[in-house]
């Protein structure tokens, strides 16, 4: 399950399944990209050192 949490600073946090980034090989600072997606959203992992 999917969580998105509000911090006091009013900034949105996406929480995923560990499980789920340990397949992808995601890691705690890394950026992701969202697109929009006629269904809903596509997440896109942006490659290390790139933009």
């Amino acid at each position: 399950m999917v969580k998105v949490q509000k911090l006091p600073s009013g900034q949105l946090v996406i929480t995923i399944p560990k499980v789920l980034a340990e397949y992808e090989g995601l890691k705690k600072g890394m950026e992701l990209e969202f697109k929009k997606h006629k269904d809903g959203f596509i997440l896109k992992i942006r490659k290390e050192g790139g933009k």
